[in-house]
């Protein structure tokens, strides 16, 4: 039989941070983390607002004729600008929620919280709305999908400023 995998501990450090026993997390540095999240969350705060404000309202705009072919070019092409971006930040989340750093706990945790709040979103709201609009335009469904993302938008609002917050936390304490 296999052993059991051991669970991992938590050890605190003399600063009071504590992280778990996990391979190769002790060599992060956490100051690298905080600020490749800060600047991964700022341009997905951008890309938020540039699609609510510009992209979306634009809609109405395309035409019977074209509607189609934009929708499916659009999803497609919005995904691959986001998939990157939005794979670093969770990451970065991630990590900061397993460095579990004391100074940034309570960051960290709301930051994680904004992130399962924006995929609520996307999942259970955007991404069915763009479902009906790559079959045919329909108005309701973009007025529904105005508010959703401009509710994202707002999320992804607050997450920039939680990033902002770790950021100034990390160079408080490194000053």
């Amino acid at each position: 039989t296999v052993p059991p995998m051991p669970l991992p501990t938590f050890t605190p450090s003399p600063s009071g941070d504590w992280s778990p026993n996990l391979p190769g997390i002790d060599r992060l540095r956490l100051h690298w983390v905080v600020l490749v999240q800060l600047v991964v969350t700022v341009l997905m705060v951008g890309m938020i607002w540039t699609v609510q404000v510009v992209h979306y309202d634009l809609f109405p705009l395309v035409g019977a004729d074209s509607w189609d072919a934009y929708e499916h070019a659009h999803v497609d092409r919005i995904g691959k600008v986001l998939f990157g971006p939005r794979l670093i930040e969770g990451l970065c989340v991630l990590v900061l929620l397993l460095a579990h750093p004391k100074r940034l706990r309570v960051a960290a945790i709301i930051s994680a919280f904004l992130m399962l709040f924006i995929l609520i979103d996307t999942a259970a709201f955007s991404a069915p709305a763009h479902g009906v609009l790559l079959d045919r335009w329909d108005q309701q469904t973009y007025d529904d999908l105005m508010i959703v993302n401009l509710v994202r938008a707002w999320l992804w609002t607050a997450k920039g400023a939680v990033a902002v917050w770790m950021m100034v936390e990390v160079m408080r304490v490194a000053l």
